[in-house]
């Protein structure tokens, strides 16, 4: 029950107003005791002295002879019947010779129980004494009268002591009474207290409780809630914020929930996967792209299970023995991925899992192999006609030079192997500038009859040497396409200068060109040696040689199908080609019809 705040309430309010009457009526009471006392004393002390001043009988030398004297002197105060007041003679025995009590008279002061003994004796020394309960007195007979003892003096000596009695019941009666009267308040004022209580806890209680039952509905989702505000003091301050801290919370949930949107949408469809994991393995998040790469079905697989079917030496040990930080490589289905990975921390600041992210970086991959294969192709393509230049060259200084046929065959090595270095720089740098978009490409329109037969004419001596049949379809007179003169010449002498030097002895090519749905279609066939399959994706690669001893045999340096490619792109063409092993191959040139 006291777990209540309302109880708790009414408990604090319950204690604070019985303490309060508890000490008020406490204080009340001592009060009203003391009070009642020092009025009962200073009543008999002046009855005393009333005696003392009244009687010229206990002015006298000889009280013995003046009893009856001092008798009516007491007999006068009007004695009544709860008091009782002796007249002592100050000699041996305390003889009592008068008083309101007959049979006490003539007895020793010291033999009656009329008298105390210790306030007799403590006036003695010549100072009034005085006794009441329970101070230093304490007798059931005696605890309800209040004693006094006054000295008589005569010519400077004690002559006698005038002893008074006082009945205090009344007192005490008075005092209880009192106390009854207040402990009667204080359950009147404690009963109006409980009442009061509820009723004021209500008023308190009633709001927090609306206030619980809003912030548990709130707990479960349902934000749309308000509480009636009735009072500007704190109870209604309370109730404002809370409907403040609801408008502001609901903006900020909305917010987080756009934020959310957003970033789910963002994960779902960024290009690099992103996989978290938890501090036991769990799997918390893994979008679409983390989903595929690791085949995960479902996110309750455990990381440690997930990685390992793809990834060694990545478990979460692994992790962790890295303190979550590192870097990794990952390849796939002829796919490479780098894995940067980085820990996030809980709500206790402590590490509460790690987040995977796997960037799909095949093509920077390739780039780099292709550039490294291209800086190893190049130093080989260089190395080996500078070689052969300074072999000879340091053949013909050893002595060489006086036999003039070795110098002669040595210097047409030196001078076809300088050819071949030339004609491999000016191909780098035509590849280069068309990189860099260097190349000004100057268009005109080219007839294709005349252009084919300008490149047959360049090739003519090794097409004779080879015994090669050349067979021109029926290409139309007014075929014509807008290009730059010297890249389709290029192109053409490329593709067929390959067919020659591919197509053995007595072998055939055929060349065709035809408009097919505004475009011009070149092709030029062989019966040659043909394309393995797997390498027909890549003959257009820098460098790439199917047979590179026999490609070298024969002069090539990699780059001519590579330039033509190029070129045909520049102008919105494309080169396509088609293979059979030992059957030939056929180059296709598609070009737009813009005349």
């Amino acid at each position: 029950m006291f777990k209540s705040i309302r109880w708790r309430f009414i408990l604090i309010y319950f204690l604070l107003v019985f303490l309060a009457m508890s000490i008020v009526g406490i204080y009340i009471v001592n009060q009203l005791e003391k009070i009642q006392l020092d009025m009962n004393s200073k009543n008999m002390d002046s009855r005393i002295r009333f005696v003392i001043k009244s009687s010229d009988s206990l002015k006298s030398d000889n009280w013995n002879e003046n009893i009856e004297e001092i008798q009516k002197s007491i007999n006068s105060i009007q004695i009544s019947y709860n008091e009782d007041m002796y007249i002592i003679l100050n000699d041996e025995k305390k003889t009592i010779i008068a008083g309101s009590v007959a049979e006490v008279i003539g007895q020793s002061a010291f033999n009656t129980n009329k008298v105390n003994n210790y306030i007799l004796t403590k006036s003695m020394n010549g100072n009034p004494a005085h006794i009441a309960p329970p101070e230093e007195f304490d007798g059931e007979e005696n605890s309800r009268f209040y004693h006094m003892c006054y000295p008589v003096y005569t010519d400077g000596n004690i002559k006698g002591y005038i002893y008074f009695v006082n009945n205090i019941e009344y007192i005490y009666d008075t005092v209880n009474e009192s106390r009854d009267i207040l402990t009667k308040a204080t359950v009147i004022a404690l009963t109006i207290t409980i009442f009061l209580g509820l009723v004021l806890s209500s008023t308190i209680t009633g709001p927090i409780k609306a206030l619980t039952v809003k912030a548990k509905q709130m707990s479960q989702g349902d934000f749309d809630q308000k509480v009636d505000v009735k009072s500007n003091d704190e109870i209604g301050q309370l109730g404002t914020m809370f409907n403040f801290l609801i408008d502001e919370l609901k903006k900020t949930m909305s917010k987080l929930q756009q934020e959310k949107s957003k970033m789910e949408t963002t994960f779902k469809y960024m290009a690099d996967g992103v996989l978290t994991v938890d501090i036991s393995g769990n799997i918390i998040h893994a979008n679409p792209v983390a989903k595929n790469l690791l085949s995960l079905k479902n996110e309750e697989v455990n990381y440690d299970v997930a990685i390992a079917e793809v990834k060694a030496n990545m478990s979460l040990t692994d992790l962790q023995n890295k303190n979550f930080h590192g870097t990794d490589i990952l390849e796939q289905n002829g796919e490479t991925y780098n894995i940067d990975y980085a820990p996030f921390m809980n709500n206790k600041n402590e590490i509460g899992g790690v987040i995977l992210v796997f960037k799909d970086i095949t093509e920077q991959y390739k780039i780099d192999k292709l550039q490294k294969e291209f800086v190893a192709n190049v130093s080989h393509e260089l190395k080996t006609p500078i070689t052969t230049i300074k072999s000879y060259t340091e053949t013909l200084l050893d002595g060489a030079l006086e036999e003039k046929q070795i110098t002669e065959d040595f210097l047409n090595v030196i001078n076809s192997e300088s050819d071949r270095m030339s004609r491999l720089v000016s191909d780098l740098l035509r590849l280069s500038r068309m990189d860099y978009e260097q190349m000004k490409w100057k268009k005109d329109k080219l007839n294709i009859n005349e252009m084919v037969s300008q490149v047959f004419k360049k090739l003519q001596i090794q097409i004779k040497n080879k015994n090669i049949q050349i067979h021109l379809g029926h290409i139309s007179e007014d075929l014509n396409i807008n290009f730059d003169r010297d890249g389709f010449e290029q192109i053409l002498l490329n593709i067929a200068g390959n067919a020659v030097k591919y197509t053995p002895d007595n072998g055939n090519i055929w060349i065709d060109a035809v408009r097919e749905k505004n475009k011009i279609v070149v092709s030029v066939k062989d019966d040659g040696i043909g394309i393995p399959k797997d390498d027909q994706t890549r003959i257009f690669e820098r460098f790439y040689r199917v047979d590179k001893a026999r490609a070298r045999e024969l002069g090539g340096t990699g780059l001519g199908l590579s330039i033509a490619k190029q070129i045909a792109e520049a102008h919105d063409s494309t080169i396509t080609v088609k293979s059979e092993i030992n059957k030939g191959t056929e180059i296709i040139i598609t070009i737009p019809d813009f005349l």
